[in-house]
């Protein structure tokens, strides 16, 4: 059984999880899907990528080019913030997000509960479909990281990571045709890799 206190972050955050998770696929509604193959002469992913931290933000990630942030109030949840940075390039889309809430939480039963919910809630408004699961971590931290086929064409890998006050989040989405070359897969399976294996924590992540 729960303790007191996770019991009742439970019956706080439950509610509002599924739209929680719901924001990456939110932040993926960009023209993704109108992607053309891209010229793999001069990919924007080829070039230096960026090193980016964005203040109080907790964390640090490397992405090809400088994306659009954005802080939109999450509906019917007063006083929590998504915070989103989005980049398109003609290779895939990046999405970086976190959220802070006003509980701590630190039980790994309750936080692999919220991230089942989360999944759950995700896929069945967005008309997903689960290709695989796994759980992860980073420094210590649980997360979870999904492979999932999305409405539209949409390839995606999300990772999340719960952070004690904070719910991180990265997806790498493409839009994979049957006549890709094997060197634009090779370069979007790199691609993912170095991007979502970039993101890491800093020491006010959580706070």
């Amino acid at each position: 059984m729960l303790p007191p206190a996770s019991r009742a972050a439970r019956v706080r955050i439950f509610p509002m999880f599924r739209t929680i998770l719901l924001s990456i696929f939110i932040a993926l509604s960009f023209t993704v899907s109108a992607q053309q193959p891209p010229p793999i002469a001069v990919p924007a992913e080829s070039g230096s990528w960026i090193n980016l931290a964005p203040t109080n933000a907790g964390f640090a990630i490397l992405m090809p080019a400088k994306p659009d942030e954005k802080v939109e109030a999450i509906a019917g949840h007063p006083g929590l913030e998504n915070h989103t940075l989005t980049l398109e390039t003609k290779l895939a889309g990046y999405v970086v997000s976190y959220i802070q809430f006003t509980d701590n939480i630190t039980d790994p039963t309750l936080i692999k509960q919220m991230l089942d919910r989360g999944r759950e809630g995700g896929l069945a408004s967005s008309g997903g479909t689960l290709k695989s699961e796994k759980e992860i971590k980073l420094n210590d931290y649980l997360g979870r990281e999904w492979l999932m086929e999305l409405p539209g064409g949409f390839s995606a890998t999300a990772r999340a990571y719960w952070v004690k006050r904070r719910l991180f989040q990265t997806v790498f989405i493409t839009t994979p045709r049957p006549d890709d070359s094997a060197e634009i897969r090779r370069l979007r399976q790199e691609t993912a890799t170095k991007f979502l294996d970039s993101f890491t924590l800093s020491e006010d992540a959580g706070r």
